[in-house]
């Protein structure tokens, strides 16, 4: 799934969740585009008023090109993991990644999405997703 797709894909599906109040692109939110951030990305609002920032990257598929159509690949949905509360006066971010693999996972385009903050060698950044398709792209 490309990022000019998945970007309003995810929106919807966190919009639809009803653990956020509201999910914009930064665009969207009145923010100028940044080339430290990149392109892609959204402002997550809890109901308890914190908003969480996700920032959105991709590595195209084997042999993807931009310029012709996506070629989208459907295939057996994940077991979706369990969806943690994210409700709380304080919420932690592990859940919030948790919460957001659990929405990603029920689509039929995702084969597997590893937790960062699971990793056995965290690396710099230790919260995120590494999602990958059955098209054999990989989303952060």
């Amino acid at each position: 799934m490309r990022p000019t797709r998945f970007t309003p894909w995810l929106q919807q599906r966190l919009a639809e969740s009803g653990s956020v109040t509201q999910v914009r692109t930064p665009t969207e939110a009145g923010r100028q585009a940044s080339p430290k951030r990149g392109p892609y990305g959204l402002l997550s609002t809890l109901r308890n008023g914190g908003v969480v920032e996700l920032g959105i990257t991709a590595e195209s598929a084997p042999g993807d090109q931009y310029d012709l159509p996506e070629n989208m690949v459907e295939g057996e949905p994940m077991t979706p993991p369990p969806t943690p509360e994210i409700d709380g006066a304080k919420v932690r971010t592990g859940d919030v990644e948790a919460f957001i693999a659990a929405v990603i996972a029920t689509s039929s385009e995702v084969a597997h999405i590893d937790r960062y903050s699971e990793a056995e060698s965290p690396g710099a950044i230790p919260y995120g997703l590494r999602i990958r398709t059955h098209s054999g792209r990989n989303s952060a």
